[in-house]
């Protein structure tokens, strides 16, 4: 290995000057600041014997040497870019794909993996986080770490950081859940097993179990902002983060919950679940795949999974 290439530090940063025509902005390029920069441009013409460049005091400009060295250097830095970018390719390939899913959405409306390793024809890994922090994580994504976020499966309304982009792929309206016993004292509503639509504000003042806003900002105040446009003003209740205990809480009178359609699979003995009325169709959440808007494979691979999703999903479209 010759002396050169074992410095190819200094050829990097020979054309970064060449490219640009300045030392000043050939070390942004480089992350670096001016006078290493100049030290390695002096290392190399000492190296080589020749004079690279011709200064002046607003810009450099290559001599017949260093033209010729230019001329040859790009394509080989080409080349080892292009071998680069195939040795990363081999590893999207062959690593598992990341998709990130919330877990506010229950799994009878999310893909399966076995259904997304058929539809992608590669292994596939689930990750399950708040769609918050899911959006998080892609809009700092890092594409030199081991494994990285692709994909995700998330709820809106949520903030979409600049970074991120989404395509919708279903609804999930909410449905409200009430003792069997009824409700009894002011505001009582007595429960049925038909499943006839429910109007909130005919609750009164019957406790509401509810998310606290610090975990999903965007999506509380989407449904605060129903609720005030109808006058539901209900006492809130901390909703507990396990789901069972919640339908525990429910069947012994302490109040009423409103969850995704998709909850309904898990059931309990005491509580019966209804659809809310008609006023209350955008009380619903969205379901969309997100990804980054400077990925164009993950935006893809989004846009064709929507497309199957559109069949396999069985939420509202």
């Amino acid at each position: 290995m010759t002396p050169e290439f074992r410095n190819h530090h200094l050829l990097v940063s020979f054309l970064a000057v060449a490219d640009t025509g300045h030392f000043r902005e050939a070390a942004a390029r480089l992350h670096i600041s001016q006078p290493p920069l100049t030290r390695r441009i002096q290392a190399l013409e000492q190296e080589l014997g020749v004079s690279l460049f011709t200064r002046t005091t607003r810009r450099v400009a290559l001599t017949p040497a260093g033209e010729q060295l230019a001329r040859r250097l790009r394509p080989c830095f080409d080349e080892i870019e292009a071998a680069c970018q195939e040795a990363r390719m081999s590893r999207q390939t062959t690593a598992p794909m990341v998709i990130g899913m919330t877990p506010a959405l229950d799994d009878s409306v999310l893909p399966s993996r076995s259904w997304l390793e058929a539809q992608l024809g590669r292994s596939v890994e689930i990750e399950r986080r708040s769609s918050r922090e899911l959006l998080t994580r892609l809009a700092k994504q890092d594409y030199d770490a081991a494994i990285t976020l692709q994909l995700a499966l998330i709820g809106l309304p949520s903030q979409l950081p600049a970074q991120v982009e989404s395509v919708e792929v279903g609804r999930d309206p909410l449905w409200v859940i009430l003792p069997e016993a009824g409700l009894d004292g002011k505001g009582s509503y007595q429960a049925s097993a038909q499943a006839s639509p429910v109007e909130l504000c005919e609750l009164g003042d019957t406790p509401l179990f509810w998310f606290p806003r610090r975990e999903n900002p965007e999506y509380f105040d989407h449904c605060e902002r129903l609720f005030q446009r109808a006058g539901y003003r209900p006492p809130r209740r901390e909703e507990p983060q396990d789901h069972h205990r919640l339908l525990a809480r429910v069947a012994t009178g302490e109040g009423i919950a409103l969850v995704p359609q998709s909850f309904l699979a898990t059931r309990r003995d005491g509580v019966i679940a209804r659809p809310l009325s008609a006023r209350w169709a955008e009380l619903t959440t969205r379901i969309a795949i997100a990804w980054r808007r400077d990925n164009d494979d993950a935006r893809n691979i989004a846009l064709r999974l929507a497309e199957a999703l559109q069949e396999h999903t069985p939420v509202q479209q």
